[in-house]
């Protein structure tokens, strides 16, 4: 069985934005709009791109083209990405967004941003736990069941030999964030947060470090 681990390749974007759509969607919306309101001549490709707006950002958000970008291919077959940054490291995704929300209501350009906001909080206060020679994983993701601790005992290989001394990364309570804890990750915090929460459910974000 040909599974090997690579550097990402960026036309694995779409794939894997497909993923995570699911799970990381956090666009509030209008609930007025349908498919049926857009211009019917507009092809699906634009469609689809325009709903997972917020979903691409975050991957984009989240990935440096630097030396720790990689995925794990099966039979040709993206299977999962491991990206990982150094500390205050930044990329282009504000300018990319920039460029695709021209379309966006006034009502769905203020949720965007809340999305916004919320990753560079996040991002910034992982950011302040690390010392120089460490390092966070800013986006970790599977679609099989094996190949997500497989891509990171080889990420975390590969880091090592750089020199970093610990791994960072935040989540929150959509994610599986129980899955850290029993891959040798250790909570730094926990907290909850008002902006995603609802009376029904507390939001919760959460920081794990783990010894290289």
């Amino acid at each position: 069985m040909d599974m090997h681990v690579e550097p990402f390749d960026s036309k694995n974007i779409p794939e894997l934005v497909r993923w995570v759509s699911p799970l990381w969607s956090m666009m509030d919306w209008d609930t007025n709009m349908s498919m049926m309101d857009f211009d019917t001549n507009m092809s699906n490709k634009i469609k689809g791109r325009k709903l997972n707006l917020d979903v691409e950002f975050i991957v984009r958000h989240n990935i440096f083209y630097n030396e720790f970008a990689f995925q794990l291919v099966q039979e040709k077959e993206l299977q999962a990405v491991a990206f990982a940054a150094r500390k205050d490291e930044e990329n282009h995704a504000l300018q990319w967004l920039e460029e695709n929300s021209g379309t966006l209501s006034a009502k769905e350009a203020e949720s965007l941003q809340r999305v916004v906001v919320y990753l560079e909080q996040m991002d910034a206060k992982t950011c302040s736990f690390m010392e120089k020679d460490d390092i966070r994983l800013s986006l970790f993701a599977s679609s099989q069941r094996g190949c997500g601790s497989l891509i990171l005992s080889q990420l975390e290989a590969v880091l090592r030999r750089a020199g970093f001394k610990s791994l960072y990364l935040w989540t929150d309570s959509d994610c599986n964030h129980q899955w850290y804890p029993n891959h040798g990750f250790t909570l730094v915090e926990a907290e909850g947060n008002e902006t995603f929460s609802t009376p029904d459910k507390n939001f919760m974000t959460y920081i794990f470090k783990k010894k290289l």
